[in-house]
């Protein structure tokens, strides 16, 4: 039981290190336009402005991006874009990428410390779970989205 206690810390340990290492390189040299994906609604025909999405998700990453960061970001992408076309078109949601080497200044208004995803300004510590399973990270990810839509956070 201690050998399993023990290889988990390291695997947890590992894992930290290699999230981190996505986002806090100082020697990383920033690419011109920061994001890779922002996703945001399209003018709207109506009179009507909405002010705050009723949800809001961010990928916060840095300019050097592992696989894990890279596949979520293409993940969540497809969820926003497969599942909540309506609500993207009428900026009841907003999804995008935002490299936090860059545009420090909202890294630093959510505490960014590593490689992250924020869904109304809560860390969904999740979000990396299921990177390897693309019908898991459907799944959870639509529950954590449909969750936020209801409670409007």
């Amino acid at each position: 039981m201690k050998e399993i206690k023990n290889i988990l810390l390291v695997a947890v340990v590992l894992l930290s290190i290699l999230s981190m290492a996505c986002i806090m390189e100082d020697d990383a040299t920033p690419d011109m336009n920061g994001s890779a994906i922002t996703t945001t609604p399209e003018p709207s025909e109506s009179n009507e402005t909405q002010t705050e999405p009723a949800v809001e998700i961010i990928l916060f990453h840095g300019t050097r991006r592992c696989a894990s960061c890279i596949a979520t970001g293409q993940l969540l992408d497809e969820v926003v874009h497969t599942y909540y076309k309506d609500e993207v078109v009428n900026g009841t949601i907003t999804f995008r990428e935002v490299n936090a080497e860059i545009d420090r200044k909202t890294a630093a208004e959510y505490g960014v410390r590593y490689v992250s995803v924020y869904i109304n300004h809560e860390i969904y510590p999740d979000a990396f779970t299921y990177t390897n399973d693309h019908d898991r990270f459907v799944e959870e990810m639509r529950k954590k989205i449909d969750e936020a839509l209801l409670n409007g956070s």
